[in-house]
């Protein structure tokens, strides 16, 4: 069987970036990746299932049936976000001192390894406390759909979603919701601006009323996971200095609680806003995670970590299992907080007690 540090090496070289982020980029690597992980469990004689979500962008299924009456789903995604100002190349992994520098090497390329070298152990050794299935998706960066294609047709009495969690369980996590403001004009000259109507006007109200809204979310705190959070981080219009705007556009970013639900949140939004102001159905959403912890499973995954479960800002394939009846939780080697930079990286000692833990959740140490 392959080491983990290799499969690992080998999954950062493969790129992976998400075209639904950067179109230009091919939607082949995810299924490079897939091919790759499709051949490493084929060695020892494993079938695989590939399903097609996107296009050109599949999901890969394995299954290990021991006869036991539960189910454990191990997954992970693909994909990754770009690299642009990564110096050198991204997708070159370097060890260096005890870790391993690359796109994707923390987000998620080691929870991949983590689950396949876990999955491929459980197959040699022939039993395991559950029934496992392997899990590779697509499109978790930028629209969830591997997970919510996954979620349709998976059995499970707990998923485990890889993302980088220092080792920790993590158990709850924020929602996220992004949409685009809009507002409409009329086009003229700019020294005869009483013959048009001036789009940005309109949307700076908007934003500054989402401004106020966000401040007072800030002072609805939930324990553990602190507020809602609003931003406004993409403002677009106007074609020239000279010519008033007909249109103009603003992409919102909005973070939820457990139980926020996407249409009452704009349903609130929309009551702040002027009336020749729309919001566009929303083109990524994500719910909340809340997992009990004291759900068996649940427990004995803590306890087979040895650390505190932990809650987060960010949102994950997990909520998406949950919110289709599949109790899920988040786990995996590295730094959330390395995630998405130009100094993306995971240790090898927490890879491997990654892997270690799976081993004793298993009960296979």
């Amino acid at each position: 069987m392959k080491d983990i540090r290799s499969v690992l090496k080998d999954l950062v070289a493969i790129r992976s970036v998400s075209p639904s982020i950067r179109p230009e980029f091919s939607p082949d690597g995810e299924a490079d990746v897939c091919a790759y992980l499709s051949a490493l469990f084929k060695q020892p004689g494993l079938d695989c299932e590939l399903r097609e979500v996107l296009p050109g962008r599949p999901n890969l299924f394995a299954h290990l049936d021991f006869g036991k009456p539960q189910t454990v789903v191990l997954s992970a995604h693909t994909d990754t976000v770009p690299a642009e100002d990564w110096e050198g190349d991204p997708f070159d992994p370097i060890e260096r001192d005890g870790t391993i520098f690359g796109r994707g090497s923390c987000d998620t390329k080691a929870s991949l390894a983590v689950f396949a070298h876990s999955f491929l152990e459980a197959a040699r050794r022939g039993d395991c406390a559950f029934n496992l299935t392997f899990a590779a998706v697509c499109d978790e960066e930028a629209g969830f759909a591997g997970s919510q294609a996954a979620a349709t047709h998976l059995k499970a009495d707990l998923v485990i979603a890889g993302e980088p969690t220092h080792l920790h369980i993590l158990t709850r996590h924020k929602g996220v919701m992004r949409f685009v403001l809009g507002a409409k004009g009329k086009s003229c000259h700019s020294a005869t601006p009483e013959l048009g109507v001036n789009a940005i006007y309109p949307l700076a109200t908007a934003i500054t009323a989402l401004q106020e809204q966000a401040e007072r979310w800030s002072s609805e705190e939930r324990a553990g996971l602190g507020t809602r959070t609003l931003s406004v981080n993409m403002i677009e219009g106007g074609q020239a200095a000279n010519v008033i705007p007909a249109s103009a556009s603003a992409h919102v970013d909005v973070r939820s609680l457990p139980g926020d639900t996407q249409e009452a949140l704009l349903d609130e939004l929309r009551s702040h806003l002027p009336s020749d102001v729309e919001i566009h159905a929303p083109y990524l959403a994500g719910p909340a995670l809340e997992t009990p912890e004291d759900l068996p499973l649940v427990r004995r995954l803590i306890d087979a970590s040895t650390l505190p479960s932990i809650s987060a800002n960010y949102a994950t394939d997990a909520a998406v299992y949950s919110a289709a009846g599949l109790p899920s939780v988040v786990f995996g080697p590295g730094d959330i907080a390395l995630a998405h930079t130009d100094r993306e990286s995971v240790p090898l000692a927490q890879v491997e007690t990654a892997s270690a833990i799976l081993q004793r959740f298993f009960d296979l140490d």
